[in-house]
């Protein structure tokens, strides 16, 4: 049986619900006298409380009862910055049961105070059935290296595990720039993702390639690769997030260097990274435009592991990932931010096993922008206006980026 990403999820959503319909729907009552199969909970903890990390979330509450039973959602503690609705910053919700096991959604902002805080939330069911919950929210610490209003920025992702890092180049002797970001797990050695512009500032003159494998001289070097001896000895060939011929300028050759990082790279099977993964890069090549393209390219999953000459060892991604954001006439001379109209702008993401090139071209791959955040748990382009982000993280029109 073959089932499609759509298929995927609402089974993914009908097994959690099914779970959860046997962990909270036993007949009977509990102590206190209420019944049994009347519960509120945190979908994610199963329990009435919830650690919440410190940027912005939307945990969910699983309220459980018989179908057409009234109930009020009530921010009770916390109202400033946990909400019913992250548009409109309200904190009442009501309504009626439509499901055994409803989930509704609660918004928090990022945690900017220093400290951690704490939220209340009641849950009155019809009949007076009541059940108070709460939210430790921790501190938003950012590092600096994701302390920018850029576009293509994700929100931070607070892991151990993790390191974030920009990296600058010259584009002149008078400006120097970004040149890309990367989010770096050092148990895989590899990057859950990189993030950085297209612009025709960054590809200047003719392309010169540097070929300068090297350790990232910002991250420890036994968390990464040594790439600078050759390319994998098992899992793959070396393929770039931040692609090479995106970077190149004649007044500096460090722009392109960088792409040759251990941290800019991760293990592709041959095939896939000179035809599909090639193909997605040249779209984007393409789609470049004066007001700028964003880009955000990642991995995810493990699909086994694959080591360098020197035998370290690495994790070959199962899947390979691309979101890119521009506006639709590019010459509009606004910032992301500045832009409320969501027809205004264009996106488009693309999600690709890492294996075998498509012999179909790349609509197989296409998808949409929140479709990867929801496979991946990341949340992009966090710049777009609150009004209009879910329209334009919806958009999957593969005409808007020259693909038939």
């Amino acid at each position: 049986m073959i089932l499609t990403n759509g298929l995927l999820k609402l089974f993914g959503r009908a097994m959690v619900l099914g779970a959860l319909l046997l962990v909270f729907g036993r007949c009977g009552s509990s102590d206190d006298g209420t019944p049994a199969n009347i519960s509120a909970v945190f979908m994610e903890t199963e329990t009435t409380t919830l650690d919440a990390k410190g940027y912005a979330t939307d945990p969910r509450l699983v309220l459980t009862g018989p179908v057409g039973t009234a109930y009020t959602v009530t921010v009770t503690e916390g109202g400033s910055w946990c909400w019913t609705s992250r548009r409109t910053h309200t904190t009442t919700k009501s309504a009626k049961l439509v499901s055994a096991n409803d989930v509704v959604y609660l918004y928090l902002d990022d945690n900017e105070t220093g400290a951690s805080r704490r939220a209340a939330v009641d849950v009155v069911f019809d009949g007076g059935h009541e059940f108070t919950l709460t939210i430790d929210q921790a501190d938003y610490s950012v590092p600096a290296s994701m302390d920018h209003a850029w576009a293509e920025l994700p929100a931070y992702v607070e892991d151990p595990d993790y390191r974030y890092v920009t990296h600058y180049a010259p584009l002149s002797s008078t400006v120097t720039a970004r040149n890309f970001t990367i989010c770096y797990d050092t148990k895989k050695r590899i990057a859950n993702w990189v993030a950085y512009p297209i612009h025709d500032c960054y590809m200047q003159g003719s392309y010169n390639r540097a070929d300068t494998w090297a350790y990232d001289p910002d991250i420890p070097s036994q968390y990464q690769a040594d790439l600078s001896l050759g390319s994998y000895r098992s899992g793959g060939i070396r393929g770039h997030q931040c692609m090479s011929n995106h970077r190149y300028v004649p007044y500096s050759p460090l722009l392109n260097e960088q792409t040759f990082y251990s941290t800019n790279i991760m293990p592709q099977n041959s095939a896939f990274n000179g035809g599909s993964w090639l193909s997605m890069e040249n779209t984007a090549s393409s789609k470049r435009c004066a007001d700028t393209l964003y880009i955000v390219t990642g991995t995810y999953g493990v699909q086994g592991s694959g080591s360098d000459k020197a035998g370290t060892s690495v994790a070959v991604p199962e899947y390979c990932w691309k979101v890119l954001l521009r506006t639709r006439s590019g010459r509009t001379g606004k910032r992301v931010d500045q832009i409320t109209d969501a027809s205004q702008l264009m996106a488009i993401g693309f999600w690709a096993k890492n294996a075998s090139s498509s012999k179909n071209g790349l609509k197989e791959y296409l998808t949409s922008v929140a479709d990867i955040e929801e496979k991946t748990g990341y949340k992009f382009f966090t710049m777009l206006d609150e009004d209009i982000a879910a329209d334009v993280k919806a958009q999957n029109n593969p005409s808007d980026w020259g693909i038939n």
